[in-house]
């Protein structure tokens, strides 16, 4: 197990429930996949913490501006962007069963049998609950959150 994670690496982070340890996060970085014994919220709060941002405030932000309450991309600046994407089936009330993916290292989406599977640049492969049609207006909406945050701090 690692202790130190290199926020700067991370492509995505996935709920996954590890037997005799129970919900875990499974993370993503170009060069390996670990799992750390914190659940995903605990390892968002952990990434927010590291950019120094605030989550309460970037979905009121950010949701406000794209109209939607619940998914708001968490952007961190204008070259890192964090979607939300529906990964598991939830086991237990409030489970997490939603994975947080950095939108460019997301190469390809694709249907495999109604729902989407993502393709990351490292070629990992993450099947999804959403269909492709969700996973790219997600990605859509970190698009135009990154023309938010340019726009927001005068960018050109």
């Amino acid at each position: 197990m690692k202790n130190n994670i290199k926020f700067n690496d991370i492509q995505a982070m996935l709920p996954v429930y590890v037997k005799d340890k129970g919900n875990c996060t499974e993370i993503i970085t170009k060069a390996e996949s670990f799992i750390k014994t914190a659940t995903i919220e605990t390892c968002t709060k952990k990434l927010a913490d590291y950019y120094n941002i605030s989550l309460h405030h970037n979905r009121i932000n950010y949701g406000q501006e794209l109209g939607i309450t619940n998914k708001v991309p968490l952007v961190v600046n204008e070259n890192l962007i964090y979607i939300y994407i529906n990964v598991r089936e939830p086991m237990f009330a409030h489970d997490a069963a939603f994975g947080l993916f950095d939108v460019n290292s997301i190469e390809n989406v694709y249907d495999k049998e109604g729902k989407a599977v993502i393709e990351m640049k490292s070629g990992k492969m993450i099947e999804t609950r959403q269909s492709v049609k969700s996973v790219k207006k997600s990605m859509l909406n970190a698009r135009i959150a990154k023309d938010i945050y340019k726009e927001k701090h005068k960018m050109p």
